[in-house]
């Protein structure tokens, strides 16, 4: 490669010194200067780098340094083109030592990735064109301040790279796991890689909104502008007392009073808690504040008797279910004649989550029968539950203890169903009963000193409600 660019830097000077000799008339120098000039560009570009190329370039590149001498000294012994050496040197440095072929500086080029069903960091890394061994770097950089395995759905992760060519080299990545958290990821002189984590504050502000039922609850508060995950929240808290298939009717009302989470820039980033929720059915009013005994490490709610609204097991265990089957006999859809129906059927799509209805241990989790995929959860010595025809089961292991709420397995139609539901059970003393009407025991009664300290909370959070009028409508949710 060296022999091409001297090759080259010679051809040009000697071009440049045989331009002159042309004005001057120098014929035959000028036509010796011209053919050794086309024949030295032609050798460098187009010839291999075989044993023998390289010799004749080696004696062409001998035969214009000699020439270019002969030309550029007169008797004098004076150089007339010792001009023509100043020019190239500055109209073209990159090509006479050899700057022409001297790599360009890497472009840096930035590209967002999002995470996706199934996706890991090590695969999107590598999808997004990092190598091997600068992706698995990059990880094990990150878990000092991130932990790579829980990545949300959805998330924006922007990779940067530097780009030579064809060649791809990773050298920062940027990620925010939550609105209060950014992180980055920097490669350093050495090589090596790097994560900092930042951490950006979040100022709370407080949301009064309420609405009245002409369809349905979730209608409603979409009108007022609250929150999908707040009214999801609300409904959850409400499902201990509330049969929302049956119980809720037009000219009802809700009201609820939340945190939202601003950054330094005053918008709102992500809700809070849910402070204050109401609900006023057939012209009842239920009342739940939030509340942290002194002696609890978490807050739960309570009614305004200081009641826990917490109830051993919920009623309905799948969220926006409808009731498609009670409890009791009926005529069998597929059997064709009539016979106990020992639980209730909720309608839901496909792989809608199903939660456990209470805190318990497994008792049963497989194919079961006409049932089909089935579990079983025993709550206490009292209350066991069942949820059957399920896509699919969490991975439980019988023996396990599941807390209340947590997912269990998916809405589906295996065994003898006739479209996608969950039969769901609640069993007193082994015996089956009515999930909707049986009496489901309370949580903690607040007493005492603690009793008071939560009606001195009450009347603080009322008087903060009534500093923040309702709101019917909430803008920038």
């Amino acid at each position: 490669m060296n022999q091409r660019r001297n090759l080259v830097d010679a051809a040009l000077r000697l071009a440049a010194k045989q331009q002159i000799l042309r004005h001057r008339r120098n014929i035959v120098p000028a036509l010796l200067g011209t053919a050794l000039v086309s024949t030295a560009i032609l050798f460098a570009i187009v010839s291999h780098d075989s044993h023998h190329a390289k010799a004749l370039r080696e004696r062409l590149l001998l035969a214009m340094q000699k020439t270019s001498a002969w030309l550029a000294t007169d008797s004098t012994g004076f150089s007339p083109f010792h001009w023509a050496d100043r020019a190239i040197e500055t109209a073209a440095p990159s090509l006479g030592r050899g700057g022409a072929n001297k790599p360009a500086d890497p472009a840096v080029v930035s590209t967002k990735v999002a995470v996706g069903r199934g996706d890991t960091l090590m695969k999107l890394l590598l999808g997004a064109g990092a190598d091997a061994s600068d992706s698995s770097e990059a990880v094990s950089a990150l878990r000092a301040v991130v932990d790579p395995k829980r990545m949300q759905l959805g998330q924006e992760i922007t990779l940067t790279f530097s780009q030579r060519d064809d060649q791809m080299k990773l050298v920062g990545l940027n990620m925010a796991p939550s609105a209060e958290r950014s992180v980055a990821l920097s490669r350093g002189q050495d090589g090596s890689f790097a994560a900092k984590e930042t951490v950006h504050p979040l100022a709370p502000s407080y949301v009064h909104s309420g609405g009245t039922i002409d369809s349905s609850l979730f209608q409603a508060a979409q009108d007022a502008g609250v929150p999908a995950a707040v009214m999801s929240e609300m409904v959850r808290l409400f499902s201990y007392d509330v049969d929302f298939q049956r119980e809720v009717k037009p000219g009802d009302s809700f009201e609820v009073y939340f945190e939202r989470m601003l950054d330094g820039g005053g918008h709102a980033v992500k809700n809070g808690d849910i402070l204050y929720a109401a609900m006023t059915l057939s012209g009842h009013t239920l009342q739940y504040y939030r509340y942290k005994p002194s002696d609890q490490p978490d807050a739960d709610y309570f009614n305004a008797n200081g009641q826990s609204i917490r109830k051993a097991l919920l009623r309905t265990p799948v969220d926006g279910a409808k009731l498609t089957s009670g409890f009791g006999m009926r005529l069998h859809p597929l059997l064709g004649f009539t016979t106990m129906h020992k639980g209730v059927d909720f309608g839901a799509p496909y792989g809608t989550p199903i939660m456990a209805a209470g805190d318990g241990t497994v008792e049963m989790a497989g194919w079961f029968g006409a049932y089909g995929k089935y579990v079983r959860i025993r709550h206490n010595a009292t209350y066991s539950t069942v949820y059957a025809h399920m896509s699919a089961i969490a991975n439980l292991r019988v023996g396990e203890h599941v807390h209340q709420g947590q997912v269990i397995g998916y809405v589906g139609a295996t065994g003898r169903a006739t479209g996608p539901h969950l039969h769901y059970e609640v069993h007193v003393n082994d015996v089956p009963v009515n999930p909707l009407s049986v009496r489901l025991p309370s949580g903690r009664n607040l007493d005492g000193k603690e009793l008071a300290r939560f009606h001195r909370a009450v009347d603080q959070l009322t008087a903060q409600m009534t500093a923040a009028p309702l709101s019917s409508k909430l803008a920038g949710n």
